[in-house]
């Protein structure tokens, strides 16, 4: 994976435990990066008129993560407050708008439409008894990222990944 200087990006982990994290939108893309996400960060609010019933359902379980669902279409108010922001509807005009008021506020931003709106990308995840593994390679080969997230899950003795090998996740 590399950046538009031809140099590879360089993989950080962040501690998140503290952080809010706004997702705009409630689809697939969405559900996979809130699942990804639940066990890492402090918050997590959905915006979207709907979501998938597995988002429903965490938002629903007080035993999960905290998420929150708020049943409504996005405004430019709702990500003020947020230290890393989703863009993940089918809109790509939303989308861009959400990464444009996120780059003016200074806000990490993950467009889920355009892999060029991305301040970071999602990793395959695989987490087992404190040991976490994030695999990524831009988008360009996730049969590769898929074969090597199956060596690290029999390396540590796992099938858990956190994380689908979509081809469209970023």
């Amino acid at each position: 994976m590399s950046t538009s200087q031809g140099k590879p990006f360089f993989p950080v982990f962040l501690d998140l435990s503290e952080k809010k994290v706004v997702v705009v939108g409630g689809g697939s893309i969405a559900e996979r990066r809130i699942l990804t996400l639940s066990g890492f960060v402090g918050s997590i609010t959905v915006i979207a008129p709907e979501v998938t019933d597995a988002i429903s359902r965490i938002a629903s379980d007080t035993q999960q993560a905290p998420v929150t669902w708020i049943p409504k279409s996005y405004e430019r108010t709702d990500i003020m407050d947020a230290d890393l922001v989703l863009a993940c509807t089918d809109d790509p005009d939303l989308n861009n708008d959400i990464y444009v008021a996120c780059k003016c506020l200074g806000i990490m931003v993950n467009d889920c439409s355009d892999k060029n709106k991305c301040d970071f990308y999602f990793p395959s995840v695989v987490q087992k008894d404190g040991i976490v593994v994030g695999i990524n390679a831009g988008g360009a080969d996730h049969h590769r990222v898929k074969a090597v997230r199956q060596r690290v899950e029999e390396a540590l003795q796992c099938k858990t990944s956190l994380y689908s090998d979509d081809p469209t996740d970023r």
